[in-house]
């Protein structure tokens, strides 16, 4: 009889599902997810940064051993964690000789985003060189920010995105030895958006 045993087992487990549909309390207007305020409150405030998604580019100018070089920068920015968070992606290059096709000499991403807990944004960046780490992070006017870290000398670096008038995004790069009273340039990029 090792079918009737079977069909025992089979009524068995309908009724304990039937049992425990009816022991749960439905969902009720009350009765909400309890992420639902902190999903909420991220996605208002990445808000602010939906102008930077999408495909950019546009000429960087960089500053490194008083030499002056000039690429074509590109940025890839999509949103991500239900509106959460931005993932952007950077490449960057130039010709080493007049002749030669451009090819890619920098490469960075970073993941930006909004902590309900603290109330504060985030940055996590990876340089493409082997160092990564969280920037500290400022909102600058409506749609701006400041990211930034400081290294094992206490240099600090600091790279202001603004939003220009004509819908650019425009970049400036700067480093600054005693502490932030005097910053110098060592990079500036103004990106328009591709269709």
């Amino acid at each position: 009889m090792p079918n009737c045993s079977r069909l025992r087992r089979v009524r068995l487990l309908l009724a304990l599902s039937a049992a425990t549909v009816l022991a749960t309390p439905p969902m009720t207007a009350h009765a909400q997810d309890p992420r639902a305020a902190s999903t909420k409150a991220a996605t208002d405030a990445m808000a602010r940064f939906a102008w930077m998604a999408g495909a950019w580019e546009g000429p960087a100018s960089v500053q490194n051993a008083g030499r002056t070089f000039t690429l074509t920068q590109r940025e890839e920015v999509r949103t991500s964690a239900r509106g959460t968070a931005l993932i952007i992606e950077g490449r960057g290059s130039m010709r080493m000789a007049p002749d030669q096709p451009e090819r890619e000499v920098f490469a960075a991403a970073g993941v930006l985003t909004y902590d309900a807990t603290t109330s504060r944004y985030k940055f996590f960046s990876a340089s493409g060189s082997g160092q990564a780490g969280e920037s500290q992070i400022e909102p600058l006017g409506p749609d701006g920010l400041v990211w930034g870290f400081s290294d094992a000398q206490g240099h600090r670096t600091r790279y202001t995105i603004t939003r220009t008038s004509a819908g650019a995004w425009h970049e400036l790069g700067e480093t600054s030895t005693d502490g932030g009273t005097t910053w110098t340039k060592i990079m500036e990029m103004t990106l328009t958006k591709r269709p």
